[in-house]
């Protein structure tokens, strides 16, 4: 079932619809014999849900190169444009699975609007992702968190670093950290989901002294960032724009120079989810005490995923 080109002179929505058009012409159609016409390779879909996933796709990809990228036309997108799109879907910790439906997705695009040149090296480099976004999902915490802090270049992401390690934050979450000295407690507020995170150390003091000296440093921490960051560029730090930020990269390399498997920012996260859930443990709490007050140290909306970042 072949399909007559486009021109490259395009609009990218306009090339979104002319795909959905195509691809929706093999609904309800037998993909053996279309797999017979077409060398075992469909150009179309056969299902109403496969439809919605990729179009749901590519329109979110049509999204960034327009909005984040500043392209609009078919001729100026490049393998680089898919490569930044994906590799930001692995930075932000997104699943294998949908990794790989994003890229099947893609490069079905870009074979049906005659970008056959894209389509190859993303079925080529297919694996590759894939495997990053399995190592990203499935990856706990760094084993020695504090060596891949201290292999750091920039003294900035090192603090950045150092506060996820210590609060669980996201990385967008730690500009947003305040410190409320008198209660001894650490806020962020209007996290993911317009959730407001709190670390009662205060209340963790009275089972452990030495977690005052854990909030000590933590304030300390903010206090330099603050004062760091009104000389950054944070977009530049975290990214934006279709690029990955400073931090992501810089991160990569600490962890492969500590011999450590690269999971994202988010394996900082999983460090703080570990040892809270291990001092827990210590202080003779039963688990539904400590998946509940990670869940409130997290952020998350289900304890299930607390106790997942924990691998518990």
């Amino acid at each position: 079932m072949p399909s007559e080109r486009i021109s490259e002179r395009s609009g990218l929505k306009y090339a979104l619809s002319y795909a959905a058009k195509v691809w929706k012409k093999g609904i309800g159609l037998s993909k053996r014999e279309i797999y017979k016409l077409n060398g075992g390779r469909s150009p179309v879909v056969h299902s109403y849900s496969t439809f919605n996933r990729y179009t749901g796709v590519v329109r979110d990809f049509v999204k960034f190169c327009i909005e984040e990228k500043g392209l609009s036309k078919l001729k100026h997108i490049s393998y680089e444009t898919v490569k930044e799109y994906l590799e930001r879907k692995i930075e932000k910790g997104y699943s294998a699975k949908t990794l790989k439906v994003n890229a099947t997705a893609l490069r079905k695009f870009f074979n049906t609007v005659g970008k056959e040149e894209i389509a190859e090296k993303i079925e080529k480099d297919y694996y590759s992702f894939y495997k990053e976004g399995a190592e990203a999902r499935h990856t706990r915490g760094f084993s020695n968190p504090l060596r891949v802090i201290s292999n750091l270049k920039d003294p900035v992401h090192k603090l950045i670093a150092e506060l996820q390690f210590r609060t669980g934050a996201r990385v967008g979450d730690v500009k947003k950290i305040q410190i409320d000295e008198e209660n001894k407690r650490v806020v962020i507020t209007k996290s993911k989901g317009g959730r407001t995170r709190v670390i009662d150390f205060k209340e963790l003091c009275k089972y452990d002294p030495d977690k005052l000296y854990e909030f000590e440093r933590i304030a300390e921490l903010k206090k330099e960032l603050d004062k760091a960051l009104k000389e950054r560029d944070w977009k530049e730090i975290r990214g934006g724009g279709g690029s990955i930020g400073s931090y992501y990269k810089d991160l990569r390399q600490a962890a492969k120079k500590a011999q450590e498997s690269y999971g994202g920012a988010h394996s900082f996260r999983a460090n703080y989810a570990e040892n809270f859930w291990k001092w827990g443990e210590m202080q003779g709490w039963d688990r539904d005490r400590i998946a509940s007050t990670l869940e409130e140290h997290l952020g998350h909306s289900r304890v299930y995923w607390s106790r997942l970042y924990a691998g518990r």
